[in-house]
Protein backbone atom coordinates (compact mmCIF):
# COMPACT_ATOMS: atom_id res chain seq x y z
CA UNK A 1 0.00 0.00 0.00
CA UNK A 2 2.75 2.50 0.79
CA UNK A 3 4.50 1.51 -2.54
CA UNK A 4 1.52 2.74 -4.63
CA UNK A 5 0.98 5.85 -2.04
CA UNK A 6 4.76 6.99 -3.23
CA UNK A 7 4.45 6.11 -6.95
CA UNK A 8 1.11 7.92 -7.06
CA UNK A 9 3.18 10.86 -5.35
CA UNK A 10 5.68 10.86 -7.57
CA UNK A 11 3.60 10.76 -10.23
CA UNK A 12 1.25 13.85 -9.46
CA UNK A 13 4.76 15.41 -8.94
CA UNK A 14 5.70 14.73 -12.33
CA UNK A 15 2.57 15.95 -13.81
CA UNK A 16 2.57 18.95 -11.57
CA UNK A 17 6.32 19.85 -12.98
CA UNK A 18 5.59 18.87 -16.53
CA UNK A 19 2.70 22.22 -16.82
CA UNK A 20 4.63 24.51 -16.01
CA UNK A 21 7.32 23.20 -18.29
CA UNK A 22 4.75 22.75 -21.09
CA UNK A 23 3.54 26.34 -21.15
CA UNK A 24 7.43 27.69 -20.76
CA UNK A 25 8.22 25.88 -23.84
CA UNK A 26 5.18 26.73 -25.62
CA UNK A 27 5.69 30.25 -24.79
CA UNK A 28 9.03 30.09 -25.99
CA UNK A 29 8.32 29.12 -29.12
CA UNK A 30 5.86 31.30 -29.60
CA UNK A 31 7.92 33.98 -29.20
CA UNK A 32 10.14 33.08 -31.59
CA UNK A 33 7.22 32.39 -34.44
CA UNK A 34 5.58 35.20 -33.82
CA UNK A 35 8.98 37.51 -34.52
CA UNK A 36 9.27 35.41 -37.64
CA UNK A 37 5.60 35.92 -38.49
CA UNK A 38 5.74 39.45 -37.49
CA UNK A 39 8.73 39.67 -40.45
CA UNK A 40 6.75 38.28 -42.96
CA UNK A 41 3.78 40.03 -42.94
CA UNK A 42 5.30 43.56 -41.60
CA UNK A 43 3.48 46.00 -39.37
CA UNK A 44 2.44 49.34 -40.74
CA UNK A 45 0.71 51.97 -38.11
CA UNK A 46 -2.56 53.82 -39.10
CA UNK A 47 -4.00 51.46 -41.87
CA UNK A 48 -7.69 50.31 -42.62
CA UNK A 49 -9.69 50.07 -39.89
CA UNK A 50 -7.72 52.00 -37.54
CA UNK A 51 -9.43 54.69 -38.91
CA UNK A 52 -12.17 53.74 -36.11
CA UNK A 53 -9.45 53.28 -33.31
CA UNK A 54 -7.32 55.82 -33.29
CA UNK A 55 -10.08 58.37 -32.82
CA UNK A 56 -10.74 56.33 -29.98
CA UNK A 57 -7.35 56.83 -28.68
CA UNK A 58 -6.99 60.26 -29.27
CA UNK A 59 -10.71 61.21 -27.72
CA UNK A 60 -11.63 63.11 -30.62
CA UNK A 61 -15.14 62.89 -29.79
CA UNK A 62 -14.62 64.65 -26.40
CA UNK A 63 -13.17 68.01 -28.24
CA UNK A 64 -15.36 70.38 -29.29
CA UNK A 65 -14.86 70.36 -33.40
CA UNK A 66 -16.03 67.49 -33.49
CA UNK A 67 -19.30 67.97 -31.06
CA UNK A 68 -21.57 67.55 -33.92
CA UNK A 69 -19.60 64.88 -36.68
CA UNK A 70 -21.66 61.71 -36.58
CA UNK A 71 -18.68 59.85 -37.15
CA UNK A 72 -16.85 60.95 -34.36
CA UNK A 73 -19.13 60.62 -31.53
CA UNK A 74 -20.37 57.10 -33.40
CA UNK A 75 -16.88 56.19 -31.86
CA UNK A 76 -18.41 56.45 -27.91
CA UNK A 77 -20.40 53.49 -28.90
CA UNK A 78 -17.99 51.25 -30.24
CA UNK A 79 -18.34 48.12 -27.93
CA UNK A 80 -15.19 46.67 -27.69
CA UNK A 81 -13.37 46.58 -24.44
CA UNK A 82 -10.07 46.86 -26.18
CA UNK A 83 -10.95 50.22 -27.30
CA UNK A 84 -13.07 51.21 -23.59
CA UNK A 85 -9.58 50.70 -22.18
CA UNK A 86 -7.62 52.29 -24.75
CA UNK A 87 -9.92 55.42 -24.78
CA UNK A 88 -8.13 58.92 -24.67
CA UNK A 89 -4.92 56.85 -23.77
CA UNK A 90 -2.65 59.79 -26.20
CA UNK A 91 -2.89 62.15 -23.09
CA UNK A 92 -0.89 59.37 -21.20
CA UNK A 93 1.01 57.27 -24.04
CA UNK A 94 3.50 59.37 -26.05
CA UNK A 95 4.54 56.58 -28.47
CA UNK A 96 0.92 55.47 -30.06
CA UNK A 97 2.54 54.02 -32.71
CA UNK A 98 4.78 51.84 -30.41
CA UNK A 99 1.91 50.90 -28.02
CA UNK A 100 0.04 49.80 -31.50
CA UNK A 101 2.96 47.54 -32.38
CA UNK A 102 3.39 45.95 -28.92
CA UNK A 103 -0.13 45.04 -29.04
CA UNK A 104 0.30 43.78 -32.55
CA UNK A 105 2.96 41.50 -30.97
CA UNK A 106 1.34 40.21 -28.18
CA UNK A 107 -1.71 39.27 -30.29
CA UNK A 108 0.51 37.21 -32.67
CA UNK A 109 1.97 35.63 -29.71
CA UNK A 110 -1.43 34.69 -28.23
CA UNK A 111 -2.31 32.80 -31.69
CA UNK A 112 1.11 30.91 -31.45
CA UNK A 113 0.02 29.78 -28.32
CA UNK A 114 -3.11 28.86 -29.13
CA UNK A 115 -1.91 27.04 -32.40
CA UNK A 116 0.82 24.98 -30.07
CA UNK A 117 -1.66 24.39 -27.36
CA UNK A 118 -4.20 22.88 -30.31
CA UNK A 119 -1.77 21.50 -32.11
CA UNK A 120 -0.94 19.43 -28.76
CA UNK A 121 -3.51 16.94 -29.41
CA UNK A 122 -2.19 16.86 -32.64
CA UNK A 123 0.83 15.03 -31.43
CA UNK A 124 2.94 17.70 -31.72
CA UNK A 125 4.40 17.52 -28.83
CA UNK A 126 8.48 17.56 -28.49
CA UNK A 127 10.06 20.53 -29.28
CA UNK A 128 11.17 19.95 -32.12
CA UNK A 129 8.18 19.37 -33.87
CA UNK A 130 6.36 22.50 -32.16
CA UNK A 131 9.31 24.24 -33.83
CA UNK A 132 8.84 23.27 -37.54
CA UNK A 133 5.33 23.02 -36.38
CA UNK A 134 5.38 26.72 -35.92
CA UNK A 135 7.39 27.37 -39.05
CA UNK A 136 5.46 26.29 -41.32
CA UNK A 137 1.97 28.11 -39.63
CA UNK A 138 4.25 31.58 -40.41
CA UNK A 139 4.10 30.92 -44.14
CA UNK A 140 0.65 29.52 -44.71
CA UNK A 141 -0.58 31.58 -47.69
CA UNK A 142 -4.15 30.67 -46.83
CA UNK A 143 -3.43 32.54 -43.41
CA UNK A 144 -2.06 35.08 -44.85
CA UNK A 145 -4.46 38.87 -44.69
CA UNK A 146 -7.92 37.63 -44.63
CA UNK A 147 -10.51 34.71 -44.87
CA UNK A 148 -11.43 33.86 -47.86
CA UNK A 149 -15.72 34.48 -48.19
CA UNK A 150 -16.07 36.92 -45.18
CA UNK A 151 -13.09 39.00 -44.61
CA UNK A 152 -11.99 37.97 -41.03
CA UNK A 153 -8.69 39.02 -40.29
CA UNK A 154 -5.83 36.67 -39.92
CA UNK A 155 -2.18 37.35 -40.24
CA UNK A 156 -2.76 40.74 -41.09
CA UNK A 157 -0.04 44.09 -40.68
CA UNK A 158 -2.00 46.37 -38.86
CA UNK A 159 -3.16 46.10 -35.23
CA UNK A 160 -6.81 45.53 -34.59
CA UNK A 161 -8.68 43.95 -31.67
CA UNK A 162 -11.00 41.35 -33.58
CA UNK A 163 -6.88 39.56 -33.94
CA UNK A 164 -6.36 39.32 -30.76
CA UNK A 165 -9.44 37.34 -30.36
CA UNK A 166 -8.07 34.21 -32.93
CA UNK A 167 -5.47 32.74 -30.55
CA UNK A 168 -7.90 33.03 -27.50
CA UNK A 169 -10.41 31.26 -29.34
CA UNK A 170 -8.10 28.69 -30.30
CA UNK A 171 -7.22 28.56 -26.19
CA UNK A 172 -10.93 28.22 -25.20
CA UNK A 173 -10.87 25.36 -27.78
CA UNK A 174 -8.34 23.47 -26.20
CA UNK A 175 -9.48 24.20 -22.69
CA UNK A 176 -12.40 22.49 -23.98
CA UNK A 177 -10.89 19.69 -25.43
CA UNK A 178 -8.78 18.82 -22.35
CA UNK A 179 -12.13 18.51 -20.19
CA UNK A 180 -11.16 22.37 -18.74
CA UNK A 181 -14.92 24.09 -19.40
CA UNK A 182 -14.63 26.72 -16.47
CA UNK A 183 -10.93 27.97 -18.73
CA UNK A 184 -12.80 27.61 -22.17
CA UNK A 185 -15.85 29.71 -20.52
CA UNK A 186 -13.58 32.37 -19.00
CA UNK A 187 -11.61 32.50 -22.12
CA UNK A 188 -15.07 32.50 -24.57
CA UNK A 189 -15.81 35.71 -21.74
CA UNK A 190 -12.55 37.54 -22.81
CA UNK A 191 -13.20 37.10 -26.26
CA UNK A 192 -16.88 38.53 -26.22
CA UNK A 193 -14.73 41.63 -24.01
CA UNK A 194 -12.70 41.98 -26.83
CA UNK A 195 -14.70 41.17 -29.72
CA UNK A 196 -18.38 40.22 -29.12
CA UNK A 197 -20.00 38.27 -31.77
CA UNK A 198 -17.00 36.72 -32.27
CA UNK A 199 -18.48 35.15 -29.26
CA UNK A 200 -21.19 34.30 -30.58
CA UNK A 201 -19.35 32.34 -33.47
CA UNK A 202 -17.83 30.46 -31.13
CA UNK A 203 -20.59 29.08 -28.69
CA UNK A 204 -21.78 26.21 -31.09
CA UNK A 205 -17.88 24.76 -31.74
CA UNK A 206 -17.93 24.50 -27.64
CA UNK A 207 -21.04 22.64 -27.48
CA UNK A 208 -20.33 20.11 -29.86
CA UNK A 209 -17.13 19.61 -28.10
CA UNK A 210 -19.20 19.50 -24.48
CA UNK A 211 -21.61 16.90 -26.92
CA UNK A 212 -18.45 14.97 -28.01
CA UNK A 213 -17.31 14.30 -24.28
CA UNK A 214 -20.73 13.24 -23.29
CA UNK A 215 -20.82 11.04 -26.03
CA UNK A 216 -17.40 9.45 -25.07
CA UNK A 217 -18.68 9.60 -20.99
CA UNK A 218 -15.65 11.96 -20.94
CA UNK A 219 -17.72 13.91 -19.09
CA UNK A 220 -21.76 14.52 -17.34
CA UNK A 221 -24.14 16.98 -17.83
CA UNK A 222 -23.99 17.84 -14.18
CA UNK A 223 -19.87 18.59 -14.51
CA UNK A 224 -20.46 20.43 -17.46
CA UNK A 225 -23.00 22.59 -16.40
CA UNK A 226 -21.79 23.17 -13.39
CA UNK A 227 -18.00 24.20 -14.41
CA UNK A 228 -20.20 26.29 -17.18
CA UNK A 229 -21.70 28.06 -14.82
CA UNK A 230 -18.43 28.77 -12.65
CA UNK A 231 -16.91 30.41 -15.58
CA UNK A 232 -19.97 32.75 -16.47
CA UNK A 233 -19.44 33.85 -12.98
CA UNK A 234 -15.62 34.57 -13.48
CA UNK A 235 -16.40 36.35 -16.60
CA UNK A 236 -19.33 38.20 -15.99
CA UNK A 237 -17.37 41.21 -15.11
CA UNK A 238 -15.87 41.81 -18.34
CA UNK A 239 -19.77 40.47 -20.21
CA UNK A 240 -21.00 43.16 -18.15
CA UNK A 241 -18.54 45.68 -19.32
CA UNK A 242 -19.27 45.31 -22.55
CA UNK A 243 -23.13 45.12 -22.19
CA UNK A 244 -22.99 48.59 -20.85
CA UNK A 245 -21.12 50.02 -23.51
CA UNK A 246 -23.84 49.00 -25.89
CA UNK A 247 -26.50 49.87 -24.05
CA UNK A 248 -24.77 52.97 -23.61
CA UNK A 249 -25.49 53.92 -27.27
CA UNK A 250 -29.07 55.55 -27.23
CA UNK A 251 -29.60 54.22 -30.48
CA UNK A 252 -29.37 50.46 -29.66
CA UNK A 253 -32.36 48.36 -29.69
CA UNK A 254 -34.59 51.50 -31.46
CA UNK A 255 -36.59 50.93 -34.38
CA UNK A 256 -35.10 52.54 -37.74
CA UNK A 257 -36.09 52.82 -41.65
CA UNK A 258 -32.71 51.80 -42.25
CA UNK A 259 -32.46 48.62 -44.30
CA UNK A 260 -29.30 46.95 -42.98
CA UNK A 261 -28.94 44.59 -45.62
CA UNK A 262 -29.52 47.11 -48.52
CA UNK A 263 -26.84 49.55 -46.65
CA UNK A 264 -24.65 46.37 -46.44
CA UNK A 265 -24.59 45.95 -49.89
CA UNK A 266 -23.83 49.78 -50.68
CA UNK A 267 -20.80 49.42 -48.11
CA UNK A 268 -19.20 46.15 -47.00
CA UNK A 269 -21.66 43.17 -47.83
CA UNK A 270 -18.78 40.39 -47.53
CA UNK A 271 -18.78 39.95 -43.62
CA UNK A 272 -22.93 39.07 -44.08
CA UNK A 273 -24.34 38.31 -47.45
CA UNK A 274 -23.73 35.15 -49.48
CA UNK A 275 -24.87 36.40 -52.59
CA UNK A 276 -22.02 39.46 -52.54
CA UNK A 277 -18.87 37.36 -52.14
CA UNK A 278 -17.49 36.50 -55.51
CA UNK A 279 -17.31 32.87 -57.04
CA UNK A 280 -13.47 32.93 -56.68
CA UNK A 281 -13.64 33.14 -52.80
CA UNK A 282 -16.16 30.94 -51.97
CA UNK A 283 -14.30 28.20 -53.99
CA UNK A 284 -11.19 29.49 -52.03
CA UNK A 285 -13.09 28.91 -48.70
CA UNK A 286 -14.10 25.51 -50.30
CA UNK A 287 -10.58 24.61 -50.49
CA UNK A 288 -9.75 25.51 -47.37
CA UNK A 289 -12.51 23.76 -46.14
CA UNK A 290 -11.35 20.61 -47.71
CA UNK A 291 -8.12 20.87 -46.53
CA UNK A 292 -8.95 21.17 -43.10
CA UNK A 293 -11.51 18.11 -43.32
CA UNK A 294 -8.81 15.71 -44.84
CA UNK A 295 -6.27 16.37 -42.05
CA UNK A 296 -8.60 16.06 -39.70
CA UNK A 297 -10.89 13.25 -40.10
CA UNK A 298 -9.24 10.99 -42.73
CA UNK A 299 -6.01 10.38 -40.23
CA UNK A 300 -8.60 9.19 -37.81
CA UNK A 301 -6.68 10.04 -34.88
CA UNK A 302 -8.56 9.38 -31.83
CA UNK A 303 -6.89 12.82 -30.31
CA UNK A 304 -8.33 14.78 -33.00
CA UNK A 305 -12.46 13.83 -31.95
CA UNK A 306 -12.64 17.01 -29.87
CA UNK A 307 -10.96 19.20 -32.57
CA UNK A 308 -13.03 17.57 -35.25
CA UNK A 309 -16.49 18.41 -33.38
CA UNK A 310 -14.82 22.02 -33.10
CA UNK A 311 -14.64 22.42 -37.32
CA UNK A 312 -17.78 20.74 -37.57
CA UNK A 313 -19.51 23.47 -35.62
CA UNK A 314 -17.24 25.94 -37.32
CA UNK A 315 -18.32 25.04 -40.42
CA UNK A 316 -22.33 24.71 -39.03
CA UNK A 317 -22.27 28.89 -37.87
CA UNK A 318 -20.88 29.94 -41.31
CA UNK A 319 -23.88 27.84 -43.06
CA UNK A 320 -26.35 29.22 -40.56
CA UNK A 321 -24.63 32.74 -41.56
CA UNK A 322 -25.31 32.05 -45.26
CA UNK A 323 -29.23 31.20 -44.75
CA UNK A 324 -29.80 34.03 -41.75
CA UNK A 325 -30.05 36.88 -44.39
CA UNK A 326 -32.49 34.81 -46.40
CA UNK A 327 -34.66 34.56 -43.69
CA UNK A 328 -34.34 37.56 -41.29
CA UNK A 329 -33.91 40.97 -41.93
CA UNK A 330 -32.79 41.77 -38.57
CA UNK A 331 -29.74 43.87 -37.64
CA UNK A 332 -28.81 42.16 -34.62
CA UNK A 333 -28.73 38.92 -36.53
CA UNK A 334 -27.05 40.51 -39.53
CA UNK A 335 -24.45 42.63 -36.96
CA UNK A 336 -23.14 38.87 -36.04
CA UNK A 337 -21.22 38.96 -39.12
CA UNK A 338 -21.60 34.76 -39.36
CA UNK A 339 -20.01 34.58 -42.73
CA UNK A 340 -16.53 36.43 -41.02
CA UNK A 341 -16.70 32.87 -38.79
CA UNK A 342 -14.88 31.39 -42.01
CA UNK A 343 -12.07 32.83 -39.60
CA UNK A 344 -12.44 30.14 -37.30
CA UNK A 345 -12.67 27.65 -40.21
CA UNK A 346 -9.34 28.57 -41.79
CA UNK A 347 -7.30 28.89 -38.25
CA UNK A 348 -8.46 24.79 -37.51
CA UNK A 349 -7.59 24.12 -41.18
CA UNK A 350 -4.65 25.55 -40.83
CA UNK A 351 -3.91 24.28 -37.14
CA UNK A 352 -4.14 20.54 -38.69
CA UNK A 353 -2.77 20.71 -42.22
CA UNK A 354 0.79 22.15 -40.30
CA UNK A 355 0.04 19.51 -37.33
CA UNK A 356 -0.31 16.69 -40.22
CA UNK A 357 2.61 17.79 -41.62
CA UNK A 358 4.85 18.02 -39.23
CA UNK A 359 4.18 14.53 -38.27
CA UNK A 360 4.76 13.18 -41.57
CA UNK A 361 8.04 15.21 -41.74
CA UNK A 362 9.57 13.25 -38.35
CA UNK A 363 9.17 10.16 -40.22
CA UNK A 364 11.56 11.30 -42.69
CA UNK A 365 12.40 7.21 -43.63
CA UNK A 366 8.77 6.40 -44.32
CA UNK A 367 6.98 7.33 -47.33
CA UNK A 368 5.18 10.41 -46.15
CA UNK A 369 7.48 12.25 -45.70
CA UNK A 370 7.86 13.39 -49.78
CA UNK A 371 3.91 14.57 -49.51
CA UNK A 372 4.80 16.11 -46.26
CA UNK A 373 7.35 18.26 -47.90
CA UNK A 374 5.92 19.04 -50.70
CA UNK A 375 2.35 20.21 -48.36
CA UNK A 376 4.96 21.95 -46.38
CA UNK A 377 6.24 23.96 -50.05
CA UNK A 378 2.83 24.24 -51.48
CA UNK A 379 1.19 25.93 -48.57
CA UNK A 380 3.33 29.08 -49.31
CA UNK A 381 1.85 29.13 -52.62
CA UNK A 382 -1.24 31.68 -52.56
CA UNK A 383 -4.74 31.33 -54.04
CA UNK A 384 -5.99 28.75 -55.88
CA UNK A 385 -2.61 27.09 -57.29
CA UNK A 386 -1.09 26.33 -53.99
CA UNK A 387 -4.92 25.21 -52.34
CA UNK A 388 -5.03 22.63 -55.76
CA UNK A 389 -1.64 21.20 -55.08
CA UNK A 390 -1.93 20.61 -51.01
CA UNK A 391 -5.08 19.18 -51.81
CA UNK A 392 -4.09 16.76 -54.47
CA UNK A 393 -1.18 15.79 -52.18
CA UNK A 394 -3.37 14.93 -49.27
CA UNK A 395 -5.95 12.80 -51.18
CA UNK A 396 -3.41 11.03 -53.30
CA UNK A 397 -1.16 10.23 -50.35
CA UNK A 398 -4.47 9.32 -47.79
CA UNK A 399 -5.42 6.97 -50.80
CA UNK A 400 -2.04 5.04 -51.66
CA UNK A 401 0.88 5.30 -49.41
CA UNK A 402 1.04 2.55 -46.81
CA UNK A 403 3.53 3.10 -43.89
CA UNK A 404 6.75 1.54 -45.42
CA UNK A 405 10.44 2.12 -45.69
CA UNK A 406 11.40 4.15 -48.89
CA UNK A 407 14.46 4.47 -51.09
CA UNK A 408 17.01 6.63 -50.16
CA UNK A 409 16.85 8.82 -53.33
CA UNK A 410 12.79 9.89 -52.58
CA UNK A 411 14.43 10.62 -48.65
CA UNK A 412 16.63 12.83 -50.84
CA UNK A 413 14.07 14.26 -52.98
CA UNK A 414 12.11 14.99 -49.66
CA UNK A 415 14.92 17.04 -48.24
CA UNK A 416 15.16 19.10 -51.50
CA UNK A 417 11.75 20.01 -51.66
CA UNK A 418 12.04 21.09 -48.05
CA UNK A 419 15.28 22.87 -48.42
CA UNK A 420 13.51 24.64 -51.44
CA UNK A 421 10.64 25.86 -49.29
CA UNK A 422 12.93 27.02 -46.57
CA UNK A 423 15.54 28.90 -48.77
CA UNK A 424 13.39 30.16 -51.87
CA UNK A 425 9.61 30.14 -50.95
CA UNK A 426 10.13 31.51 -47.38
CA UNK A 427 12.46 34.81 -48.27
CA UNK A 428 10.37 35.44 -51.20
CA UNK A 429 7.13 35.63 -49.13
CA UNK A 430 9.48 37.58 -46.26
CA UNK A 431 10.31 40.04 -49.29
CA UNK A 432 6.66 40.32 -50.43
CA UNK A 433 5.70 41.62 -46.99
CA UNK A 434 8.60 43.60 -46.45
CA UNK A 435 7.89 45.21 -50.15
CA UNK A 436 4.20 46.12 -49.64
CA UNK A 437 5.11 47.28 -46.07
CA UNK A 438 7.01 50.07 -47.23
CA UNK A 439 4.89 51.14 -50.33
CA UNK A 440 2.09 51.48 -46.78
CA UNK A 441 4.95 52.63 -44.68
CA UNK A 442 5.28 55.52 -47.52
CA UNK A 443 1.21 56.60 -47.56
CA UNK A 444 0.95 56.53 -44.09
CA UNK A 445 4.46 58.86 -43.69
CA UNK A 446 2.91 61.47 -46.31
CA UNK A 447 -0.53 61.83 -44.50
CA UNK A 448 1.19 61.77 -41.49
CA UNK A 449 3.26 64.58 -42.48
CA UNK A 450 -0.03 66.46 -43.73
CA UNK A 451 -1.28 66.11 -40.27
CA UNK A 452 1.34 67.68 -38.75
CA UNK A 453 1.26 70.57 -40.71
CA UNK A 454 -2.89 70.88 -40.90
CA UNK A 455 -2.39 70.47 -37.16
CA UNK A 456 0.30 73.57 -37.13
CA UNK A 457 -0.91 75.81 -39.44
CA UNK A 458 -4.85 75.65 -40.05
CA UNK A 459 -7.78 76.94 -37.77
CA UNK A 460 -9.33 74.11 -34.63
CA UNK A 461 -12.06 74.01 -36.93
CA UNK A 462 -10.64 73.33 -40.26
CA UNK A 463 -12.26 70.76 -42.19
CA UNK A 464 -10.15 68.65 -45.30
CA UNK A 465 -11.83 67.14 -47.96
CA UNK A 466 -9.58 64.33 -48.78
CA UNK A 467 -8.92 62.40 -52.13
CA UNK A 468 -11.73 59.58 -53.11
CA UNK A 469 -10.99 55.97 -53.64
CA UNK A 470 -8.43 55.59 -56.25
CA UNK A 471 -10.63 52.64 -58.06
CA UNK A 472 -12.84 55.91 -59.18
CA UNK A 473 -10.37 57.63 -60.77
CA UNK A 474 -11.35 56.01 -63.64
CA UNK A 475 -7.96 54.90 -64.60
CA UNK A 476 -7.35 51.06 -65.83
CA UNK A 477 -5.22 50.85 -63.79
CA UNK A 478 -4.12 51.99 -60.02
CA UNK A 479 -1.06 51.19 -58.70
CA UNK A 480 -0.53 49.94 -55.23
CA UNK A 481 1.27 53.48 -54.19
CA UNK A 482 -2.07 55.11 -54.98
CA UNK A 483 -4.42 52.62 -53.15
CA UNK A 484 -1.90 52.95 -50.19
CA UNK A 485 -2.52 56.58 -50.14
CA UNK A 486 -6.29 56.03 -49.37
CA UNK A 487 -5.21 54.21 -46.18
CA UNK A 488 -5.38 57.95 -44.26
CA UNK A 489 -7.05 56.74 -40.98
CA UNK A 490 -3.80 58.23 -39.69
CA UNK A 491 -4.63 61.71 -40.46
CA UNK A 492 -7.29 63.05 -38.05
CA UNK A 493 -5.74 60.97 -35.73
CA UNK A 494 -2.54 63.46 -36.28
CA UNK A 495 -4.31 66.58 -36.90
CA UNK A 496 -7.71 66.70 -34.66
CA UNK A 497 -8.96 68.46 -37.72
CA UNK A 498 -12.24 67.09 -39.40
CA UNK A 499 -12.68 65.33 -42.68
CA UNK A 500 -15.56 65.69 -44.77
CA UNK A 501 -16.37 62.07 -45.35
CA UNK A 502 -15.05 59.05 -46.88
CA UNK A 503 -15.94 55.46 -47.71
CA UNK A 504 -14.52 54.04 -44.93
CA UNK A 505 -16.64 56.14 -42.60
CA UNK A 506 -19.82 54.33 -43.19
CA UNK A 507 -19.08 51.46 -41.00
CA UNK A 508 -20.21 53.27 -38.17
CA UNK A 509 -23.45 53.41 -39.08
CA UNK A 510 -23.99 50.02 -38.13
CA UNK A 511 -23.56 51.82 -34.66
CA UNK A 512 -25.55 54.99 -35.12
CA UNK A 513 -27.97 54.48 -38.03
CA UNK A 514 -29.43 58.21 -37.68
CA UNK A 515 -25.59 58.80 -39.77
CA UNK A 516 -26.52 57.11 -42.56
CA UNK A 517 -28.37 59.73 -44.40
CA UNK A 518 -25.26 62.16 -43.97
CA UNK A 519 -23.01 59.85 -45.12
CA UNK A 520 -24.57 58.44 -47.92
CA UNK A 521 -25.37 61.97 -49.65
CA UNK A 522 -22.14 63.56 -48.95
CA UNK A 523 -20.26 60.42 -50.53
CA UNK A 524 -22.71 60.80 -53.23
CA UNK A 525 -22.03 64.20 -53.91
CA UNK A 526 -17.72 63.76 -53.78
CA UNK A 527 -17.90 60.83 -55.57
CA UNK A 528 -19.42 62.49 -58.18
CA UNK A 529 -17.17 65.06 -58.82
CA UNK A 530 -14.67 64.28 -61.50
CA UNK A 531 -11.69 66.90 -61.65
CA UNK A 532 -9.93 69.39 -58.89
CA UNK A 533 -12.06 72.17 -60.05
CA UNK A 534 -15.27 70.38 -59.22
CA UNK A 535 -13.90 69.40 -55.85
CA UNK A 536 -12.85 73.21 -55.12
CA UNK A 537 -16.03 74.26 -56.24
CA UNK A 538 -18.14 71.85 -54.35
CA UNK A 539 -15.49 72.35 -51.20
CA UNK A 540 -16.41 76.20 -50.91
CA UNK A 541 -19.77 76.24 -51.23
CA UNK A 542 -19.91 73.57 -48.37
CA UNK A 543 -17.69 75.50 -46.06
CA UNK A 544 -14.59 73.05 -46.40
CA UNK A 545 -11.30 75.33 -45.94
CA UNK A 546 -8.89 72.74 -47.56
CA UNK A 547 -9.09 70.02 -50.30
CA UNK A 548 -6.51 67.27 -50.35
CA UNK A 549 -5.67 65.85 -53.62
CA UNK A 550 -2.90 63.22 -55.52
CA UNK A 551 -0.88 65.63 -56.98
CA UNK A 552 -1.08 65.48 -61.03
CA UNK A 553 2.44 67.10 -61.44
CA UNK A 554 6.09 67.38 -59.63
CA UNK A 555 5.33 70.87 -59.70
CA UNK A 556 3.31 72.04 -57.34
CA UNK A 557 0.10 74.08 -59.14
CA UNK A 558 -1.19 76.96 -58.30
CA UNK A 559 -3.43 77.65 -54.69
CA UNK A 560 -1.44 74.73 -53.25
CA UNK A 561 -0.29 75.72 -49.57
CA UNK A 562 1.25 72.44 -48.61
CA UNK A 563 2.69 68.99 -50.65
CA UNK A 564 4.29 66.18 -49.92
CA UNK A 565 5.66 63.77 -52.37
CA UNK A 566 2.62 63.09 -53.57
CA UNK A 567 -0.24 65.10 -51.92
CA UNK A 568 -1.17 68.45 -52.52
CA UNK A 569 -3.20 70.85 -50.18
CA UNK A 570 -5.22 73.33 -51.78
CA UNK A 571 -6.77 76.46 -49.80
CA UNK A 572 -10.30 77.49 -50.84
CA UNK A 573 -10.31 79.98 -48.64
CA UNK A 574 -7.74 83.47 -49.07
CA UNK A 575 -7.83 84.69 -45.52
CA UNK A 576 -6.54 81.11 -44.18
CA UNK A 577 -3.22 80.79 -42.49
CA UNK A 578 -1.14 79.83 -45.43
CA UNK A 579 2.16 77.53 -44.45
CA UNK A 580 5.16 77.78 -46.92
CA UNK A 581 4.95 75.03 -49.73
CA UNK A 582 7.02 71.93 -49.41
CA UNK A 583 8.22 72.17 -45.77
CA UNK A 584 10.67 69.89 -44.85
CA UNK A 585 9.62 67.52 -42.03
CA UNK A 586 12.37 67.72 -40.32
CA UNK A 587 11.13 71.63 -39.68
CA UNK A 588 8.07 70.72 -38.97
CA UNK A 589 6.71 71.40 -34.67
CA UNK A 590 4.17 68.29 -33.79
CA UNK A 591 2.02 70.77 -30.98
CA UNK A 592 0.14 69.12 -28.54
Amino acid sequence: MADVNVTSDLGCRGRAASIPNFWAETLSVAVFASAISVLRTGFVFGLTNNINYLPIVAGLYNEPQYHDDGFIQSLRYFASGVWLMLSGAEKYIDNIPLLFLVLFFLSRLLSFVGFLCCASLLGVTERRDKIVFSLIVCFIAFLDGYSYAGSGGLFINYFSHSEIANGVALLAIYFAARGRYTAAVVAAGIIFFINAFFAVWLVLPLMLIGICHLSQRKATIGQISSRVLIGLVLCSPLILVVANGFLANPEFGRPSSLDLASFLHEYYPGHVLIDSISLGDIMGLLGVTLIGALALFWPRQAAASDLRAAYVGAILVYLIGIVVPFVTRSSLMLNFHLLRSSTIIHLLAALAIAALATNWLRRDKEAVFLPGCLIVLFLTFDGWAGLGFVTAVLIFTLLTIVPRPVPSYQRAMGYLVLATAVCVAAPLAIRSGLEFQRICSEAVAEWTEIGKWARNNTPLTATFLIPRRPELDGRAEVSVADMALDHQGVFEFVSHRRIWVDFKRGGSVVLTPSYYPTWRSRLTDVEGLNSLAERMAYASRNGIGYVIDICQSPEAPNRVIYRTKRLCVFSTDANAPVGRKDAPPSTERFAG
